[in-house]
Formats: C-alpha cells, structure tokens, sequence
C-alpha cells in the first residue's frame, strides 16, 4: 500500500477581499502555478478558491478559467467547495450556511461546468453542526488541520463523523509533512515513506498558498516529485486527488470531533492580543475568541440581527430580499473577524466594511415589503448575555441600548451605513493605558476634583460610579420610543451613595436623555458630573496627520468660537452647543445641552498588533466628546441635566 499524498492550493487569503491585491498576485504567482500544472499533466493538485476570486477571474482572466477547464478534463486538478464568501461557518444560521456554499457551487459549476464535492472551511473553524449542512449540500469529505483531529485518530486514515443521522469524511491537512528546510529529496520522500504504518491506504493533505507553491515547484523537492510524476514512476508515495481517494477508499475511522479552530487563531483567543498556549484539555472555539474581543463579538451580534430580519422577511420585493442575503453573506466573511494568516482579530477598518454591508443589506429589507417602514422599538437579548438591550429601529438611525452603564453600544446612521459607537477600549500595553469601560454613547462619570483633573488630560478614569453599573430598567413605552434607566452606586473614598435616572426619547433623527443625579445620603456631595460620547472612526481613506471629524462651538451668547480641526486635548467653558463635523461622511452632529456646560474633547489613538505578534501600528482613533457640569448637592437633593443629540446630513466634502 502506497502513502497518499494530496497538494492543495489555496489563493494568499489576505489577497481574497481585496481586489486590487488579487490583480498582483495573479501576475506574481498564478499564473505561473497555473503555467506548470498545464505543463506537467501527471502533477495532482487540489485547488481552494472562494467565490470572489474565481468571479474576478472569469470577468478579469477568462483564459485561467479555460485553462481550468482543459486541468479538469484530464482529471488532473480538483475544485473543493466552500462559502462564497469565505464565512466562518459556525457563527450562521443554517440557511446562510447553505446559501453561501451553493452561491459558490452554482458559480463554480458556471465557470468550469463541475460541482465540488469536498470542502474546505476559512481558518479551520469547525462545529460538529457544520456536518448536516455540507452534507445537505452533497459535500462528501472535508479537509481539515490536524490540529483539530484527537490525537488517537491521527493515524492519517480518513475519519467518518456523523450528526443526527448524518456523515461526513474527513482528511486531515498536515504542516508538519511540508519540506523542511535544507531537506533533500530523498530525505522528505522517505519521511514521507515512513508514515506508512498498516495494511491500509493512509492519506494526508499538505496545504499550499499559491505563492508558496510556485517557491516549492523551484526547489529541489519540487522538481524532483515533478520529474517522478513525469516518468510515472511507481514509488511507496502516490500523489492524488482527494476525491478520487474518497471514491474508492473502504477505510474510515469512526470519530467525534469537537469544535475547535486552526491553531494561529487559538493561540489569541485566551488573552486579548496576547498569543499563549490552550493547557486545557479542551479546544478553544470561535465562541472563546469572540467572548475574548468584544468588538467582534458586538459584529457577530448585529449580523445575526439582519440574518433573523432577513428571514422573518416574506413576501416583497423578491429581488431586493435576495440583494439582502447577498450584502449580508458578504459581511459574513471571516476577514471582517479574523487577521490571516496571523490569527489575530481584524481590524477596525474591515469591521465597518461589515457593519456598512449589514446596514445596507436592512435597508434594502425595508425597501422590499410590500408596505412602508414603520418604526420600531424593542426590547430582548440582543447580544445573548443574559439581559434584555433595547434596539431602535428609525427612519434615518439604529441603536441599541445596554444596560451596563447605559449606554448606547451601537449607533448605526442610515445614510453613511457607519456604526459610530463601534469604539475600542484601551490596553494598556499598546495605548499606554487601560479602559476599565466599554466606549459607546452617553457613559456617565461622577468623579472627584483630583480624578476629574486626570480625566482631562487623557480621558481616562479608575471611577466606575455609573460606567459600569448595572442599571435598571424603570419604564418602557414603545410608542412613544421612552426608555428610563435607574442606576445606583457608591462615590468616592466615603462610599457616598447615589443614584442616576437616564431617560432616552428616541427620535427618527437622534436621541433626548435627561439625567437626574440624586444625593442618597445625609452628607453634601460636591463633584463634577461627566456625559461621554465616544464617535469612533468610520472612514480609513484618511492620511495620518488628517482627522475625520471636527468641531465647532457655540457660546452661551451666541457667539461661535470657530471650528477647530485639532480637537485634541480641548477645553471650554460656558458653552451652549456643539457641532462635530464628518464631512466624509456627509453627516453633522450637534450636541446641545439644556443649559450651558463645559466642554473638553480629545482624539485617542488605538495600536494593535495585525500581521504577526511583533508588528504593532495604529488601527483606528475615537473621538471623545465630554460634556460636564459642577456638582454641589445637599443631602436628597437632585440635579437635572437634558442633552439632544440629533444628526443632520450635509452635503460631502469632495476633495
């Protein structure tokens, strides 16, 4: 018996959702793979394209799709099935799940006339659930990293696994079968030998990016296997095609395989951004890595919203429900969670690529029904914490309200498709401080002189009096679009207690919150009360030195004091209202309080690692907004502060 060996190439995943990459390495590497496998006919290869790669080439290089045709006739190479969009499987709902991969299927099958029937999944990311699905959609085998497979079943047999009645084979992708540097030939051909173990026909997968596979037909190895395959010479190594194996393979080992993800992405999912090794026994999923990142988690929460809106859609305008579908399997894609091929969460920049895909995909939910939008308020667990949020569904806004700290976590604006409030929190070893809250809309502080003074210069506050309190929800009208929180906490070193009442009256075009801060104690209470708005960065086009938003204030005469472009480290008093500018975006947003405030402003800037765990660079940069008002309350005593928000579209700057 003969050690099966299957190549499989894969287009450089960090090249998948931008086009202007997929251009560079088609002239750098592709063609140039593609070029050898059409003049070596006996050379297998297995091949993993997604659904936007294999349209670009039919529109852009039709002649790699008849060369691709000419491959598959001669039985030569092989095409694995798999999402449109590179999705991570687990996070969908089963009819997204089938979507996406028949949406590849059918585009496949219109490009070289064959369907697949194997598959492979973006990053590894498996769940036992993920069986029914492929299988439902005449997918036989998959093809996953070894590191997933129980270490009692990795004896490079295909393993058979199965969920409510239904199976799935599965070959394993193995790194550590890949040539090792300054092997010989003759070395990685008898390491490969020697894997034989049994009467039975083993087999392995050795994965190749299309870059790294041009790098291995130039070495030594490459061409030594290449001239083997020429000569067909019979060799204890055989190199074939995974499906083929399938066909007539009669070997399976019955198994179970948890949920798990590749090992790259493992590795960040314990810490945040912080690559250590999983001690437990058992594997870290995509559901670890997401209670480790909130801002991915907050991502996955809103497209299950649009996914559960889209299917609770019927009747309409049919197409616009399907351009829905496809805007939401687009957001979908597992670039828009996931750095690759580091592992490392993605960043600020392709998360809003999504959020704008899922907000344009809600809009086109609204156009589709056969009667008009109707504005909308309700309360349920959002984001699957165990606590009911509360979502506002209006003409020109969405949001969503938590009640931990109250604030307003999303706010997405119809018209820019941006979600503003999708802000980070600061680590404190690549910002030089530590957030002790979420950033959103409307965080409160109570602080203290000295706290307060810190506050001012960096935004920063150890307090977590109202940021971080639980409030309670004290009465809802949905009507009337009213929202009224109550929270409770303990001020400063004397433990002074105190409550807050929040009340938001959601408009079509903003937001009124009133607060009404309460002394619960017999002592006097003297502080500075702090509204925090938090606009994250929505357009990435920007240089470095050049800021998305700017402000312009007014005073409690009237008088404007000017548009300051710089709204770092900026503090005013006795003013009266507030204009942030996003001329990029087309949208002003003006803050005005019910009496005059003071007004500090700052722009944080955020670092995280991408590439690897040693490049670190700036990611993304928040504007924080504060409003805050002197505090001197005797014992019961309460003071009432009002601040509408309301966005207003302007034309976009086209510079």
């Amino acid at each position: 018996m003969a050690f099966n060996i299957c190549i499989k190439i894969s287009a450089d995943e960090a090249y998948y959702m931008d086009i202007q990459k997929i251009e560079k390495e088609y002239q750098q590497s592709f063609k140039t793979a593609v070029s050898f496998l059409y003049s070596h006919p006996n050379f297998p290869v297995t091949l993993g394209l997604n659904g936007v790669v294999l349209s670009w080439l039919k529109k852009n290089h039709p002649e790699a799709i008849e060369v691709f045709r000419e491959l598959i006739s001669r039985k030569q190479i092989e095409f694995l099935g798999g999402g449109y969009y590179s999705p991570v499987f687990p996070l969908l709902f089963p009819v997204d799940r089938s979507g996406q991969i028949e949406k590849y299927t059918t585009t496949l099958k219109d490009c070289i006339g064959k369907r697949p029937n194997g598959i492979s999944i973006f990053y590894d990311i498996w769940d036992p659930s993920l069986i029914t699905t492929f299988q439902s959609c005449g997918m036989e085998y998959l093809i996953l990293d070894s590191t997933l497979i129980p270490s009692n079943k990795s004896s490079y047999l295909p393993l058979i696994v199965s969920e409510q009645g239904k199976s799935l084979k599965v070959i394993s992708s193995c790194k550590n079968l890949l040539p090792a540097q300054g092997e010989t030939p003759e070395e990685y051909i008898n390491r490969l030998k020697s894997l034989e173990k049994n009467n039975s026909s083993q087999i392995a997968v050795i994965s190749f990016t299309f870059s790294d596979f041009v790098k291995f037909i130039k070495s030594d190895i490459g061409k030594y296997i290449a001239s083997l395959l020429d000569k067909q010479n019979e060799s204890d190594v055989n190199f074939t095609l995974p499906g083929l194996y399938i066909k007539n393979a009669v070997n399976f080992i019955r198994s179970y395989i948890p949920a798990g993800m590749n090992y790259d992405a493992a590795q960040w999912a314990k810490k945040a951004f912080v690559k250590s090794e999983n001690k437990s026994r058992f594997p870290l999923t995509i559901h670890d890595y997401l209670n480790t990142y909130t801002e991915n988690k907050k991502l996955c929460d809103k497209m299950m919203f649009i996914s559960m809106l889209i299917s609770q859609c019927h009747g309409g305008d049919k197409l616009r429900r399907n351009a829905a579908s496809n805007k939401l399997w687009e957001a979908q894609s597992g670039f828009n969670f996931l750095n690759i091929p580091s592992g490392s969460p993605a960043i600020a920049e392709q998360r809003q690529n999504a959020y704008r895909a899922l907000n344009e995909a809600e809009k086109l939910i609204r156009d589709c029904k056969n009667t008009s939008f109707h504005e909308s308020f309700t309360s349920f667990d959002y984001n699957t914490d165990g606590l009911n949020e509360y979502v506002f569904q209006m003409e020109k806004l969405n949001a969503v309200i938590n009640r931990k700290g109250g604030i307003v976590e999303e706010f997405d604006s119809m018209v820019s498709l941006a979600n503003y409030a999708a802000s980070l929190s600061r680590i404190e070893n690549f910002d030089g401080s530590r957030d002790l809250y979420n950033r959103g809309l409307f965080i409160e502080h109570l602080l203290d002189d000295s706290e307060f003074q810190t506050y001012l210069q960096d935004k920063k506050t150890t307090s977590q009096v109202f940021s971080q309190t639980l409030f309670e929800e004290k009465k809802l009208e949905t009507k009337r679009f009213f929202l009224l929180l109550e929270g409770k906490g303990n001020y400063s070193s004397l433990k002074t207690p105190v409550s807050l009442r929040k009340s938001f009256t959601v408009t079509s075009s903003g937001f009124m919150v009133q607060y009404i801060l309460k002394n619960e104690s017999p002592l006097s209470l003297k502080g500075n009360f702090v509204s925090e708005l938090n606009f994250t960065q929505t357009n990435f086009s920007l240089a470095d030195s050049e800021q998305q938003y700017s402000l312009e204030l007014i005073e409690k005469s009237g008088t404007k004091k000017g548009t300051v472009q710089d709204c770092c480290c900026l503090n005013k008093e006795d003013v009266s209202n507030i204009l942030i500018k996003d001329k990029k975006n087309g949208l002003s947003f003006i803050i005005e309080p019910n009496e005059e405030c003071s007004f500090s402003s700052d722009v944080i800037d955020f670092e995280r690692p991408t590439d690897d765990d040693q490049t670190v660079r700036k990611t993304s940069r928040t504007l924080v907004a504060s409003l805050y008002w002197n505090v001197d309350l005797g014992p019961g005593m309460e003071m009432e502060k009002n601040i509408n928000l309301s966005v207003i579209s302007v034309k976009k700057n086209k510079k």
